[in-house]
């Protein structure tokens, strides 16, 4: 069953299997992963300091054996940074580096600050390994067993090497949209009938069986759900575990941080993959604790003390599970609701990140809905001279989109996007979903 994986790595140059491998002999071994760790930070920043245009004279501070002895320290010198300075400074960031390839990603989905990088397909391997990992420790998931996908497109897999559908065959992976749902869905019932999980936005997965009640009946060797990308709120995770009478295990990631974190069955929190992200916090003017992410597996395009946007604590304590990696707790992420069709039908949030990425003039956005449908889009532009022509072209991108709903575009005041309150996507059609 492995196979696909194994012609997925082979075709892209990332070693998912063997880093699955390394990380299953290393879970229990706490001594080996902080050496491993340290190494791997200390690796990182002096290839950083050799090559990086923005990061050589920071790191020139400090000699070769500086860095090996003392990696944590000579990180915490390091400015902090967020997304509106690594755009204003991608020429100097953004250093390819020969022999280490890349794929460009872009985010946006719980910011509303639409965003284009670059990762290392090292940093594809680690993260794809910690996913199975995590699917591993908590319902004996093996790489290549039969999943199910319900999620719009941050999880799509879009590679440049194989067609979409291939590339779902391969890693065994039944893919369902879920950015536009409606009661008209018709799922292939034998691929329900196989899957061992299911893995997906929580809005997504509650739509799908609301919309489609019987949807749940038709798994058979279904063992947990996987939720991502949102927060899970509480009434989602019971809703979601009574229609298929499974856990649900919540998962938190950022792919720009290079952070992936999974609830373990005591649900205390998010063990996550501490082997390649150093995490901090830093504790903002409005007395929140934000996460500050240094992703050791990103050379062409450096996250260093990189503010992600989220708010939530660390702690090493051991968890009640036995597991000595550390947790994050009490994460309060930006929450967006999905917005309503006057036909019953829903349109995920990630489905607006997709269109305004089209839109690179547009540096931040908010939408909200109205009980009688109507939307607003607020957007900040880097040139606010351009609003005016920009409303046109969006009011018209989105009329010929989305036809059954009417659009307003208004101009975007500043905002605090780490606000625990802030909510990119707010619909005020039928809360009770």
């Amino acid at each position: 069953m492995k196979t696909g994986i194994k012609l997925i790595d082979l075709a892209r140059g990332t070693d998912i299997l063997g880093k699955y491998k390394e990380l299953v002999r290393l879970w229990d071994n706490k001594s080996p992963l902080e050496e491993a760790r340290n190494k791997n930070l200390a690796g990182f920043l002096l290839a950083i300091r050799s090559q990086n245009r923005f990061y050589s004279p920071l790191l020139g501070r400090y000699s070769p054996d500086e860095i090996i002895d003392n990696p944590q320290k000579v990180l915490t010198d390091m400015p902090v940074i967020d997304k509106k300075m690594l755009s204003e400074n991608q020429h100097l960031v953004f250093t390819p580096v020969k022999g280490v390839d890349y794929q460009l990603k872009k985010t946006g989905g719980s910011t509303g600050e639409p965003f284009r990088y670059y990762v290392d397909k090292e940093h594809l391997s680690w993260m794809w390994a910690h996913n199975y990992l995590f699917w591993h420790n908590n319902c004996g998931y093996e790489p290549g067993e039969p999943f199910v996908t319900i999620a719009g497109n941050s999880l799509r897999t879009v590679n440049k090497k194989f067609s979409e559908s291939i590339y779902h065959k391969l890693q065994n992976n039944y893919f369902l949209k879920g950015d536009m749902i409606d009661n008209n869905l018709k799922p292939d019932l034998s691929k329900l009938k196989k899957a061992v999980l299911i893995y997906g936005y929580p809005s997504s997965i509650l739509n799908i069986i609301k919309s489609v009640p019987e949807f749940s009946s038709h798994f058979k060797g279904l063992r947990a759900i996987f939720t991502t990308s949102e927060q899970l709120i509480p009434s989602v995770r019971r809703q979601i575990e009574a229609a298929f009478n499974k856990p649900v295990f919540d998962i938190y990631g950022a792919n720009d941080g290079g952070i992936l974190g999974c609830e373990c069955p005591e649900h205390q929190g998010y063990h996550y993959n501490f082997l390649n992200c150093f995490a901090e916090t830093l504790t903002t003017e409005d007395g929140f604790t934000e996460l500050l992410l240094t992703n050791t597996n990103s050379q062409n395009y450096p996250f260093i003390r990189y503010r992600v946007g989220d708010i939530g604590s660390i702690t090493s304590d051991r968890c009640i599970c036995g597991s000595a990696w550390p947790r994050i707790i009490d994460l309060k992420g930006r929450t967006r609701d999905l917005i309503r069709k006057p036909d019953g039908g829903s349109i995920h949030g990630a489905y607006f990140n997709k269109i305004l990425f089209d839109f690179p003039e547009v540096d931040a956005y908010r939408i909200v809905q109205e009980t009688d449908y109507s939307v607003t889009v607020y957007i900040h532009l880097k040139q606010m001279q351009l609003f005016d022509k920009m409303a046109t072209k969006l009011t018209a991108t989105l009329n010929k989109l989305l036809p059954e709903l009417s659009f307003s575009i208004v101009q975007m005041q500043e905002y605090n996007p780490t606000n625990a309150k802030f909510k990119l996507i707010e619909s005020h059609v039928n809360q009770s979903m």
